[in-house]
């Protein structure tokens, strides 16, 4: 998920229609199959899930934050899906001095709170469960797992997977995440008519060889004829 994020995020500030297709292009011939068959159906507005809605984003984050912090920031910035994912909550790990007790400070007894807090000893690491989300959990999410498992849950099951995988992701894999779900990505290829007119060579460019593009680039191929039909 988080190489598709990346792509997003840099497709959205390329202002060239030649750069978005080598990054799109690079990417699927980096990324096997089934990932970069979802990316090519998200990214030409091939993707619905009928379920996941803007008003239920605006719903989660506003369990989270200010109802009118989160509108004013809303009216501001004026995307959805940048708005939250600046705004979400990030997971807080647990203090150093989490382990003193009330008892430890009150009691007055100075090795009651030396043992309270035991600096000798190294805390040990968070449980990988901590705050419900697991530190593994950014790189096992896929895209295929994302699209799969929106695919398949319910309308009461939605609500708290999304909130996990929030959790879970940085600011831009919020935002990504944000933009699939609700089919919003306006990065300049989601039109139709214009993305399905580049798939091809999109394909094209993804099975060529580095050095067939260097050798065109630099003139040893012809451009009219990198990406030919086959006859």
């Amino acid at each position: 998920m988080n190489r598709f994020a990346e792509l997003l995020d840099r497709l959205a500030y390329e202002p060239s229609r030649n750069n978005k297709l080598r990054l799109m292009a690079d990417y699927f011939r980096s990324t096997g199959d089934p990932e970069r068959g979802w990316a090519l159906a998200a990214l030409t507005g091939g993707l619905s899930f009928p379920h996941a809605k803007s008003g239920l984003i605006r719903s989660l984050i506003t369990e989270r934050t200010d109802p009118v912090l989160f509108e004013l920031s809303y009216d501001y910035v004026g995307d959805l899906s940048e708005t939250v994912a600046l705004m979400w909550p990030a997971k807080q790990l647990p203090s150093p001095l989490a382990g003193e007790s009330k008892e430890g400070r009150s009691a007055g007894d100075g090795q009651a709170a030396t043992s309270a807090l035991p600096f000798s000893t190294p805390a040990p690491d968070p449980s990988p469960q901590e705050g419900g989300v697991r530190r593994d959990a950014v790189n096992n999410l896929t895209l295929a797992r994302v699209v799969e498992t929106l695919a398949t849950l319910g309308k009461t099951q939605l609500p708290q997977q999304l909130a996990r995988w929030l959790d879970a992701l940085d600011e831009t894999g919020r935002w990504a995440l944000i933009k699939l779900v609700t089919g919003g990505l306006r990065i300049g290829v989601s039109a139709l008519a214009r993305a399905h007119a580049a798939i091809p060579r999109i394909i094209c460019l993804a099975r060529r060889p580095r050095r067939q593009t260097s050798e065109r680039r630099s003139g040893a191929i012809p451009a009219a004829d990198a990406c030919a039909r086959p006859r």
